[in-house]
Formats: C-alpha cells, structure tokens, sequence
C-alpha cells in the first residue's frame, strides 16, 4: 500500500462520506472534496543502507460551496485533532493548515517520517560444499 494510499484511508476515517482524490481531474473537483498529492520526498543516509525519509504531501479541501468558510474551519479542526498519524506506518509532523482565500479552499502541507532498512538484493549462497565429516 502506497503511503498516498495510507493517507486517504486516514481521511476516509476522519470524513467516512467524503470524496477522496489522488489525481489531478481534467474537469473540476466535486465540493465538498479532498485532494492528495505527494510534493517532495528526503532521504538521510544511517549506518548499514538504512535511510530516514521525509515524504512531504498537500492535502487541498475543496469545501461545501455554501458557508465554505465555516466548512473550511470545520475540517481544519477535525484534521488538528484527528490526523496524527497514519495508522499502525508512521506518524505526521509538521503540520501547516493555510485557507487560500483566492481559490476558497483549506491547503493542508505536513510531512511522513519513516525509517527504512536497506534492501539485499546480492544472490544468496545456493549449496554448500563440506569437505570433511565429523570427528568421534
């Protein structure tokens, strides 16, 4: 499961009605609407092949078209209190929540931390040869 994917499961948890994006729409997007979208990912090399990543995301909620200024204030406080974490994978830091007045929606930046452990992908030994027994 992509961590895209994660985070609309959050959200469907938090809004269980709401209609959740992932990519970009040709036309526009349904209101009341969530859209997710990855903005940068950073690595920090550990010991071993071990990495610290940091996956930077936006979420942009396009509100009720009636009172969505008050639907906007709504689900920045449901999102402050409920949207910690993506359940059992990691948690969320740095949360950032800005109401673009210009495009009237709720723009939601934070970040994924996760710790990672290197892939070995080497051939591993297919037999062993003994040379010997054992000794009474």
């Amino acid at each position: 499961m992509t961590i895209t994917e994660r985070i609309a499961n959050e959200i469907a948890s938090i809004f269980p009605d709401a209609v959740i994006y992932t990519e970009n729409q040709d036309s526009s997007f349904e209101q009341p609407s969530f859209f997710i979208q990855k903005i940068l990912t950073a690595t920090a090399p550990l010991l071993f092949e071990n990495q610290d990543r940091k996956y930077h995301y936006q979420v942009v909620y396009f509100p009720e078209k009636e009172h969505s200024n008050a639907d906007m204030e709504r689900v920045e406080d449901k999102l402050l209190d409920n949207f910690t974490q993506l359940s059992g994978f990691a948690s969320i830091h740095n949360r950032e929540f800005e109401i673009d007045t210009a495009n009237t929606v709720l723009e939601v930046k934070f970040e994924v931390w996760t710790w990672t452990i290197g892939q070995d992908d080497t051939i591993k030994q297919r037999k062993v040869e003994v040379n010997g027994g054992i000794k009474n």
